[in-house]
């Protein structure tokens, strides 16, 4: 029995165990957060054990080569994460969003991604990935059977709180919702032929569509779904034709079908991110600029803040010159643009991008200007150009540049390899991709812990998938 016992105890199921535990771990953070008011709950400290514990179980195991790279590693993300907050301390206002600590949390959990992409790849790189893509179907199985357990008792919270539009079930965040279930699909939607997960592959797809489409309220959610869908079917033609090989009609067919029921029941039924989109519609006129004499471009509280700005009225310490300049700039291109003001990102967009041109800062161009430094409603929430601004070239090098560096590896040896590559590579491949939209369009993507591991998985299992392409040739 012990010894049973202990082969079942290894670096590989730990790791695949952690990736079931995360609906568990995210579900124990929606509820501390909102029965005891706190940020801080026993998944904050329970998430970073597992990959600690198993970086330090490698560390002493291997090498001093292994030893090398890995003290390395950590020296070079703990010296940017120094100098980082150091300088957001530096910058930091009055109207700032939060505080050093807040910070210290994103270089934290980027860093941690980065830790877990190196481990995953480096743990499951020429082995069996079955049990990982397994892990990855079963965690979904479970978020989405504790978000209909939600909203059938009634203790689902909504997705947008203010209107009560929505469901998200026990989680934090509908946005980082929708993405679990869309890039878990690009993992287990390839499961569908084999005929022991098909009926709960086939029940899952239809449950994560159904809440996705009709219930979330995102439009990542609906948009999101319609297209993975989509690029299944897609892939699979290609694949059947790349190989002259007989396309697989049936799949094909459900696909499609799929596709139009979905279409013509939202047109018939509406869908809750349709009603969302309408609500957005109908408040752009709450909005007054007295100077355009019409609606506002920007939201009401900036258009406050601009106001005061022109009046020299803002109090001392609550903005510098710099951000108060980009305020202003950001006023003039979102009236150019025909912004509404209701449109955050775009609006997020424009400012984070003139404050670094307005700072003219070498230190924070390289190390970036904080996350966390800039008025609420003009915190980043576009990951990837966030990447760049908030967290700076070195922060952009050290967090995005080795998953972009994956995708485009992987497209290059899909492409030289194109007869050999399989309808699983392409998938992943593009589930590598539809990570980049996802955190442009939606954003909190890389930062959510629990989406962070399924992008970390796609990447491992595509690394994986080039690593016995390379071996086989």
């Amino acid at each position: 029995m012990k010894e049973k016992l202990k082969g079942k105890i290894n670096i590989e199921n730990i790791l695949c165990l952690f990736i079931i535990i995360c609906p568990f771990l995210d579900i124990l953070s929606f509820g501390f957060r909102n029965i005891f008011n706190t940020n801080l709950s026993p998944s904050t400290f329970l998430r970073p054990v597992i990959t600690i514990a198993v970086i330090i179980y490698l560390f002493f195991k291997k090498d001093k080569k292994f030893k090398l790279y890995t003290f390395l590693g950590f020296l070079v993300f703990a010296i940017y994460g120094v100098i980082h907050l150091y300088l957001f301390e530096k910058v930091k206002t009055g109207s700032s969003y939060s505080n050093i600590i807040h910070e210290a949390q994103y270089i934290v959990n980027y860093s941690f991604m980065i830790l877990n992409l190196f481990l995953y790849i480096y743990v499951f790189q020429s082995k069996n990935t079955d049990k990982l893509k397994k892990s990855i179907l079963y965690s979904a199985c479970i978020y989405i059977v504790s978000i209909y357990l939600a909203i059938i008792t009634h203790t689902s919270s909504y997705t947008y709180w203010e209107e009560q539009m929505g469901y998200k079930g026990w989680l934090e965040s509908g946005n980082s919702t929708g993405a679990i279930f869309l890039l878990t699909m690009f993992i287990y939607i390839n499961l569908i032929k084999d005929k022991k997960y098909r009926k709960i592959v086939i029940l899952l797809l239809v449950l994560v569509g159904i809440f996705l489409i009709f219930l979330i309220g995102t439009r990542v959610g609906l948009l999101g779904f319609i297209l993975v869908l989509a690029i299944y079917i897609i892939v699979e033609v290609f694949y059947s034709l790349l190989h002259n090989e007989k396309i697989n009609k049936k799949y094909v067919a459900i696909g499609g079908i799929s596709i139009i029921i979905i279409g013509i029941t939202v047109i018939l039924f509406g869908s809750t991110t349709l009603q969302r989109r309408k609500h957005l519609k109908d408040i752009e006129s709450d909005i007054i600029d007295e100077s355009l004499n019409g609606n506002a471009h920007i939201t009401g509280d900036l258009l406050d803040i601009k106001n005061k700005i022109d009046k020299n009225e803002l109090e001392e310490g609550y903005m510098g010159e710099a951000e108060k300049q980009s305020i202003l700039d950001l006023y003039n291109i979102a009236n150019k643009m025909n912004i509404t003001n209701n449109d955050y990102r775009m609006q997020q967009l424009i400012y984070n991008f003139v404050l670094v041109k307005n700072q003219k800062n070498l230190s924070l161009i390289l190390f970036g200007n904080g996350y966390n430094a800039n008025f609420y409603e003009l915190v980043f929430e576009m990951e990837i150009p966030a990447f760049l601004c908030n967290f700076g070239i070195l922060g952009f090098c050290l967090y995005f540049v080795p998953f972009l560096s994956i995708f485009v590896y992987g497209m290059w040896i899909g492409i030289k390899n194109i007869k050999k590559i399989d309808d699983e590579y392409i998938m992943l491949e593009l589930g590598s991709g539809f990570t980049f939209a996802l955190s442009f369009f939606s954003g909190y993507t890389f930062f959510n812990s629990s989406t962070m591991i399924i992008i970390v998985v796609i990447n491992a299992l595509l690394i994986n998938k080039i690593y016995n392409l390379k071996k086989e040739n």
